[in-house]
């Protein structure tokens, strides 16, 4: 795939106590294209600054009066609003134990002062293409799951479609042998209105789900999977296979439904083909939820034959797919542990054993 990434326009914010070093630094980085530089002499500064500009990236340094780089590190990447900006601590320091802090508090590099500029640059466009491509990759997997979708919804319509349609025919062909009475007329008409709810339900679902900035709710996760069990309960029971939820009971959490929806749905759409590749009879989807160690936890169990040893440590690899055939992308399970690491600060685990195969979901 060619990709056309517009890293110079990116807005980077330089936070550091000493205005030599955040002019130096400025300049350097002005040379090799970049326009959107923001200067931050403070923590308390830098915060300002992050709520009202769209932040692409920061070089912190890590020493400063007050608030020090570490504590503002800590601080940003706490924050669900600012905590996918990549972090660089710049440091003059030798301590390993600090860059090791600041690892763990969320920074993803560091470099060190003096600042080499052929370094400086490398590590920025290094981060800001591999953050450009991410974001791609999320646009793209998001057309792959409107395709999807649409495709289970365009299915979904034609049941009820068809009954109307049905409804209609016997209405008319009554009409025409004059047997039509009042009685059948309503029922009929009951039942016509019955089903365009359901259609204009089905839709409302549906365009709630594609909705690029669903602001986040207070729900249990449970909801995010009675809302998978009503978008495709249609296609599962079409294929024969069978859903089970063994869900347990889980508190109330901030968090976007339908992100969580979308993983799910990645995950069980991948089961339901393999079932129909692998042709497996008496096929079943257990999904289990349940908090171990303050975390919540969703299991997504299948025995539709389980994953190749040779391919299961590259299922979460971009563009990594055994659908060849059937025209698969690649970027499914890629987009789902982006969503949960990213969105949930979580993961996502898989394991196969035997004709069984299972992914961990756990925030």
């Amino acid at each position: 795939m060619e990709l056309n990434l517009h890293i110079n326009d990116k807005h980077l914010l330089i936070v550091d106590d000493n205005a030599t070093n955040i002019m130096l630094m400025q300049a350097l980085i002005e040379e090799d294209g970049y326009e959107n530089i923001h200067r931050a002499s403070s923590a308390i500064e830098a915060y300002e600054i992050l709520d009202k500009t769209s932040i692409d990236m920061i070089l912190m340094d890590i020493l400063m009066p007050e608030i020090d780089g570490l504590e503002a590190t800590q601080a940003i990447k706490s924050n669900k609003k600012f905590r996918n900006i990549p972090i660089v601590m710049v440091t003059a320091t030798d301590d390993d134990s600090l860059l090791k802090k600041s690892f763990e508090f969320g920074a993803i590099d560091f470099i060190r002062k003096p600042i080499n500029q052929i370094e400086l640059l490398a590590r920025l466009k290094t981060i800001l293409v591999s953050q450009e491509k991410d974001n791609l990759l999320m646009q793209h997997s998001r057309f792959d799951a409107m395709e999807e979708i649409i495709g289970m919804l365009a299915h979904q319509w034609r049941q009820p479609l068809g009954i109307i349609s049905a409804i209609i025919g016997t209405l008319l062909t009554q009409r025409e042998l004059n047997i039509l009475n009042e009685h059948e007329l309503d029922d009929s008409l009951k039942k016509i209105a019955d089903h365009t709810n359901t259609l204009s339900g089905m839709i409302s679902t549906f365009r709630e789900f594609f909705k690029a900035d669903s602001p986040p709710t207070i729900n249990s996760p449970n909801k995010a999977v009675y809302e998978l069990e009503r978008l495709m309960s249609e296609t599962l029971k079409q294929h024969k296979i069978k859903l089970v939820l063994e869900l347990g009971e889980l508190p109330s959490v901030s968090y976007v439904q339908n992100l969580l929806v979308q993983v799910l749905s990645n995950i069980v759409s991948n089961s339901k083909e393999a079932f129909e590749k692998n042709s497996i009879d008496d096929p079943k989807i257990v999904i289990r939820t349940f908090i171990q160690k303050h975390k919540t936890n969703i299991v997504i169990e299948d025995n539709a034959g389980g994953i190749n040893k040779d391919t299961i440590n590259n299922v979460f690899e971009p563009y990594f797919t055994t659908k060849q055939e059937r025209n698969g992308k690649g970027l499914g399970l890629f987009i789902s542990k982006s969503i949960i690491m990213q969105q949930f600060n979580g993961n996502i685990y898989v394991n196969s054993k035997g004709n069984k195969s299972e992914f961990l979901i756990s925030f």
